[in-house]
C-alpha cells in the first residue's frame, strides 16, 4: 500500500535535535502533479504607474513582454494579486478584479505573469495527505502561486509558495490523516493554474494520497 511522512527536526548545535517523527501515512490511490513553468522574460517585470484602487491599476512594461488580454497575476516583492483581467495597449497593461494581496503604492516594480494551466482532478474530500511545492534552484528567491478550481472555475485552495529551501518552502503539507484540517473539500478539483515570478524556469509539485 502506498504511504507518505511528513517530518519536521530541529537541531541546535551538536547537542540538541529533535524531530516529531509523525507515523507514516497510508492511501490506496495518488495525485502526482509536475508543472514546469517557464522562464519570465525581464520585459514582463515594469511598474505600477497608475493605481485605481486596491485591485485596479496600469502596469507599465517594456516592449517585448508578451502580455495579451486575459487573466494575469501580478506580483511585486512584498505580494502577488491573482486571476486579475489584463487589457493591453501596446506597454500598458491595466489590470482589475482577482483575490489576493492589494496592490502596492504607484512607482512599485511589478511583474505581469500569464498563468500556466495545470492538469489535475481529485476529490479533496478523499484526502489522506497532500503537499505542495515549488522548486528553482536557479533563483531560490523567487515566488509563485497555485489556485486549484472546479469544474465552474471557483477557487477551492490557493497557495502561495517559494523555493524548497526558502523559509517556508515545505510548510504546505495537510496530513489529514494525522489531525490537520481539510481545506480542499468541498466541489471536485478538475483543474488549477499556476505561475511564478522568475526569469528561471521552476517547477511546481502537487503530491497527495488518497483514500476512496
Amino acid at each position: 500500500m502506498p504511504r507518505a511522512q511528513a517530518n519536521k527536526s530541529f537541531s541546535f548545535l551538536t547537542n540538541y535535535s529533535f524531530s516529531d517523527q509523525q507515523a507514516e501515512v497510508t492511501f490506496t490511490g495518488t495525485v502526482i502533479v509536475e508543472k514546469s513553468l517557464t522562464a519570465l522574460v525581464a520585459a514582463q517585470t515594469g511598474t505600477l504607474t497608475t493605481r485605481t484602487d486596491n485591485d485596479t491599476g496600469v502596469a507599465t512594461l517594456s516592449t517585448g513582454h508578451g502580455i495579451v488580454n486575459g487573466k494575469v497575476d501580478v506580483y511585486w516583492a512584498a505580494g502577488v494579486r491573482y486571476g486579475m483581467d489584463a487589457t493591453v495597449a501596446t506597454n500598458a497593461v491595466t489590470v482589475d478584479g482577482g483575490a489576493g494581496d492589494n496592490l502596492p503604492t504607484e512607482s512599485t516594480a511589478v511583474t505581469v505573469v500569464i498563468p500556466t494551466a495545470v492538469e489535475v482532478n481529485f476529490d479533496g474530500d478523499t484526502l489522506e495527505i497532500i503537499g505542495i511545492f515549488y522548486r528553482n534552484p536557479s533563483d531560490t528567491g523567487a515566488k509563485a502561486h497555485l489556485s486549484l478550481t472546479d469544474a465552474g472555475s471557483a477557487i477551492i485552495k490557493e497557495v502561495d509558495l517559494v523555493h524548497e529551501t526558502a523559509l517556508g518552502g515545505v510548510n504546505n503539507v495537510w496530513n489529514i490523516e494525522a489531525g490537520d484540517t481539510n481545506v480542499f473539500t468541498g466541489n471536485r478539483i478538475t483543474a488549477g493554474s499556476a505561475s511564478h515570478d522568475s526569469t528561471s524556469a521552476g517547477t511546481l509539485y502537487i503530491l497527495a494520497g488518497i483514500t476512496s
